[in-house]
């Protein structure tokens, strides 16, 4: 127990960065289970049926919506066809987190994303704090909880666990552990398909230390594909074709297309819909996310952001955009969460907010807009 304790100690940041931590996941917290649980009780809900709200208690109920249900659903039945479009580590953990411990699939749920967002604070912060000023990481990190769509690395969706094990596997390549960085790629990509771009800082960081050199720090590389290659042969043994969760994306109505064919169709519907129109509503919030993070992302390569961080940001940009959904409410549909786990934007916002005049617009306007964000996903409205 004592040697637990200690590598905690270690591994935890220490002096007033590690207080900010603490301090900024228990008060953000407290503050959205508040707006949840008085938007429960005060507004009405799109959907009342107990087939959607598996809970009563408003401290879980709140958190469980939308693809929550997908995620616990798969964890207590395992896969169908549509289901596997959401692949398997995240429904994994809840199955066992609820066997271990005799907790709820969504209570399991719940504490599996809280744990990983506690281990994303922490690994965001050592991986920023590695390239820039204490202050600076300190203010990455606080903005990673004030984003607008950051209540959902506490709900039972897979951005906490996908986000700790991007920003681990960035901050193992930074320190040459290519072991760990082949680990967490391969468990990264059995929470998203995005987790197969994690072989960006890999190659970076095998490059810079070995060039175009064939060495045994190659092989785990190998663990990424194979994780993919894992997930194809169950998909193929169960449901006879091992391209399954490509044709399960079909019930969402997404397409592959060139990425301005989106922002097209985003701009589109904005014209065409009125001001209180929900569609033109959304697809205006989608469209900013996107346009926002490509803003930023020039701000980066402008303050020479690591060359692995801008790749990796931009594939993963241009993987969103090209897959819209041209007959949803929105073309470019949850884009405001997407571009969540583009971790280097918060990076790029606290450059920004170093000036104070900055920093007070940024810190007033994402917070309130998480805020209104939470009130509609909680009320079983649409947001992301």
């Amino acid at each position: 127990m004592r040697r637990w304790l200690t590598r905690w100690r270690q591994w935890w940041p220490e002096g007033p960065a590690g207080r900010e931590i603490w301090q900024n996941l228990v008060f953000s917290r407290i503050a959205l289970l508040a707006v949840g649980w008085v938007a429960l009780a005060e507004l009405p809900w799109q959907y009342i049926s107990p087939t959607y709200n598996p809970s009563t208690n408003p401290l879980v109920l709140m958190w469980i919506r939308w693809d929550a249900l997908w995620y616990t659903g798969i964890a207590q039945h395992g896969y169908w066809m549509q289901a596997l479009a959401f692949f398997p580590l995240y429904p994994l953990l809840i199955a066992a987190f609820h066997a271990a411990f005799r907790l709820s699939f969504n209570v399991a749920a719940l504490v599996v994303s809280n744990v990983c967002l506690v281990l994303f604070q922490v690994t965001f912060y050592r991986l920023v704090r590695a390239y820039f000023p204490e202050r600076v990481a300190r203010r990455a990190v606080l903005f990673s909880l004030l984003f607008p769509t950051a209540f959902y690395l506490s709900g039972a969706y897979t951005e906490a666990l996908f986000m700790w094990l991007s920003t681990a596997a960035f901050l193992a390549a930074r320190e040459r552990r290519f072991w760990a960085v082949g680990v967490y790629g391969c468990l990264a990509t059995l929470t998203r398909n995005e987790g197969a771009f994690l072989v960006i800082p890999f190659l970076w960081a095998y490059y810079q230390e070995h060039r175009w050199r064939i060495t045994r720090d190659l092989v785990p590389l190998t663990l990424l594909p194979l994780a993919m290659l894992a997930f194809m042969a169950y998909q193929w043994r169960d449901f006879g074709n091992p391209l399954a969760f490509l044709a399960a994306q079909s019930y969402w109505g997404r397409q592959l297309s060139l990425p301005w064919r989106g922002i097209w169709l985003a701009l589109g519907a904005i014209w065409q819909g009125g001001p209180l129109q929900a569609s033109a509503v959304l697809s205006m919030i989608d469209l900013i996310a996107a346009v926002s993070s490509a803003v930023l992302w020039v701000y980066g390569l402008r303050k020479r952001f690591p060359p692995d961080w801008l790749v990796y940001w931009g594939v993963l940009w241009l993987v969103d955009v090209s897959a819209p959904v041209p007959s949803g409410q929105s073309p470019l549909l949850s884009m405001s969460r997407l571009v969540l786990v583009l971790f280097p934007s918060f990076v790029a916002l606290s450059l920004i907010a170093r000036n104070p005049g900055w920093r007070r617009l940024l810190t007033w306007t994402l917070t309130m807009l998480q805020a209104l964000f939470f009130v509609i996903f909680t009320t079983w409205h649409w947001i992301a």
